[in-house]
């Protein structure tokens, strides 16, 4: 296999299916979870999810870390290989396995990142999981940081399409690399037309 026929995670933050921004309001399933493929020199959206890089209401006011909830940082990490999240409701998914990721401190339990913010780096459990299926209007107890697809079935689809990557079918260990990105920065480099 070419090198050119891998797949790449985008999460792109406030911006909803149709490209459009949205004010990113805290505990709504507002983000997009994306996978393209390259082949044949060409790029294509291979699918699409509404998805939260930020974590629900529930984990933002009771966060798990003394030092508040985690918001992933704007970027790209390697930092995921294929495993299992969760206990109470065990399943597939990419989990955080030493790859380090930044993230910020949302001490003031605003649900935003904000200036005053620590800045946290390390492993912190950050995966790549699914929402259980809730309402778009409720995140719930689904993210207390994670990197989360709303639904089960979407989430199904997400992980086939990763899993057929060229590199993990060679390299079942392989580490998947993930970008973070703001909508509105994405629209500013490259408006609509």
């Amino acid at each position: 296999m070419h090198p050119t026929e891998n797949r790449y995670i985008i999460y792109i933050e406030g911006m909803n299916p149709d490209g459009t921004l949205n004010n990113n309001a805290l505990n709504v399933w507002n983000d997009l979870r994306i996978v393209i493929e390259f082949k044949d020199g060409k790029s294509k959206m291979i699918g699409c999810w509404e998805a939260t890089t930020n974590p629900g209401k529930y984990y933002t006011y009771n966060p798990l870390n003394s030092k508040g909830a985690a918001i992933i940082a704007f970027g790209q990490y390697t930092a995921w290989q294929v495993g299992t999240h969760g206990q109470a409701s065990p399943h597939e998914a990419l989990v955080q396995t030493g790859g380090s990721v930044t993230v910020h401190r949302d001490a003031n339990r605003s649900g935003t990142r904000d200036a005053g913010d620590s800045i946290d780096s390390g492993h912190f459990g950050i995966n790549q999981h699914w929402g259980g299926d809730n309402p778009k209007s409720d995140v719930g107890r689904w993210s207390a940081g994670c990197q989360v697809g709303r639904t089960k079935q979407g989430h199904r689809e997400f992980m086939a399409i990763v899993k057929s990557d060229p590199r993990y079918q060679a390299n079942r260990s392989f580490t998947f690399t993930s970008t973070i990105i703001d909508g509105k920065d994405l629209l500013a480099q490259f408006p609509a037309s």
